[in-house]
């Protein structure tokens, strides 16, 4: 993630406009890779983007998008909502987490988890995104805060190997 996308993320989240807007169009963004594009063209006159914008994006954040728009960082704009996340999250306490698994863990288990991550991280909450992946063999994997814990067989018998093969 660049500095101007993080500069951008942190007037974001100044800005405090509606979660819903920026969320929307984060989505529109991901969901049409191609506008960022058209955003930065400097084919497309000033006029045009910002009508583009008009019509395409939540009131409450167009004029961000405008300025975005006229500094010719519109193909940032996936990087920017992703610094405004980051931001968001740290000035919140909210720590997002992985959690890989072969069998799905009962609420019990997800909320210990949970608890194991905030006490580590000392967050407020954790949002955790759940993922199946059966080549795991059996256990778990946590992504967090960049920093991974491999719990799973798959991983152990990794590790063996590597121990294994440097004699």
């Amino acid at each position: 993630m660049t500095e101007t996308a993080m500069c951008y993320g942190t007037v974001l989240c100044s800005l405090h406009l509606p979660e819903r807007s920026i969320l929307e169009a984060q989505e529109v963004i991901r969901a049409v890779p191609q506008i960022g594009k058209v955003l930065c063209s400097p084919v497309i006159s000033r006029e045009e983007k910002e009508r583009a914008v008009d019509r395409i994006f939540p009131e409450e954040i167009r004029n961000f998008l405008k300025v975005v728009c006229r500094h010719g960082n519109g193909d940032m704009l996936d990087d920017i909502f992703q610094a405004y996340r980051k931001i968001y999250n740290e000035k919140h306490g909210i720590l997002e987490a992985r959690l890989t698994y072969v069998t799905e863990p009962d609420e019990r288990q997800k909320e210990g988890i949970r608890n194991l991550l905030k006490e580590r991280y000392q967050a407020e909450t954790v949002i955790l995104e759940m993922k199946q992946d059966k080549s795991l063999i059996g256990g778990f994997r946590i992504e967090a805060a960049g920093q991974e814990t491999d719990c799973s067989l798959k991983g152990r018998l990794e590790r063996l190997e590597e121990k294994l093969t440097r004699r």
